[in-house]
């Protein structure tokens, strides 16, 4: 039987050591980040099964409006045998009635890459969708230029409008990025199709 369930934060040696594998090191926290997210319970770590073998695991943010995914791996051992689809089947089913769907940060497309074609493809035909928006990904390094995806978690849903949009980042940022000194101007950065800077979102939260 194939499953879903949040794992406690004890096992998250496991789960670095795979991370380090699998994702870019400029897209990768530091472990000392990632205690003190899992230490707040709006941040979760979650993992997949399949019978008594886990196979995958990915990482959320959690507010009262959005909800925002951080990570998602299958362990290489269990590429390509489905589980991608399988989580996100299940994810859905845990998360539809709290939350309408889910951020995705994704690599832009690059021809010389053919993952990122591949990734791009799959979170396509789960029913994401590009926002239009030019976003970065805040680093130790500076920033990073990927796309943000939202996925409905049922059909006929709407995407979210840029109000929301602006809002979920501006929280996301604070949450997974605040050790960051310039997440701000990395914020600043955003820009949305027919909307203002957002600076103004930091001076209407803060």
């Amino acid at each position: 039987m194939f499953f879903v369930k949040q794992a406690d934060k004890d096992i998250f040696d496991d789960i670095y050591c795979d991370m380090k594998r699998q994702f870019p090191l400029q897209e990768l926290k530091n472990r000392e980040s990632f205690d003190k997210l899992l230490s707040d319970g709006k941040y979760c770590l979650y993992c997949a099964f399949d019978g008594e073998c886990r196979v995958g695991y990915f990482l959320v943010f959690k507010d009262s409006m959005s909800l925002w995914l951080d990570y998602i791996a299958i362990f290489k051992e269990h590429h390509s045998k489905g589980y991608g689809h399988k989580i996100f089947d299940l994810m859905k089913q845990f998360f539809a009635e709290d939350f309408n769907g889910i951020y995705l940060e994704v690599e832009k497309p690059d021809e010389r890459e053919p993952n990122t074609l591949r990734r791009i493809k799959f979170y396509e035909s789960l029913g994401a969708k590009k926002l239009d928006i030019d976003y970065f990904y805040p680093n130790k390094d500076g920033y990073i230029s990927l796309d943000l995806y939202f996925m409905p978690f049922k059909t006929g849903l709407s995407m979210p409008d840029k109000t929301a949009v602006k809002s979920t980042i501006k929280t996301a940022f604070s949450a997974l990025h605040g050790d960051i000194p310039h997440v701000r101007e990395v914020f600043e950065k955003i820009k949305l199709s027919e909307a203002a800077s957002l600076v103004e979102v930091y001076t209407e939260c803060e």
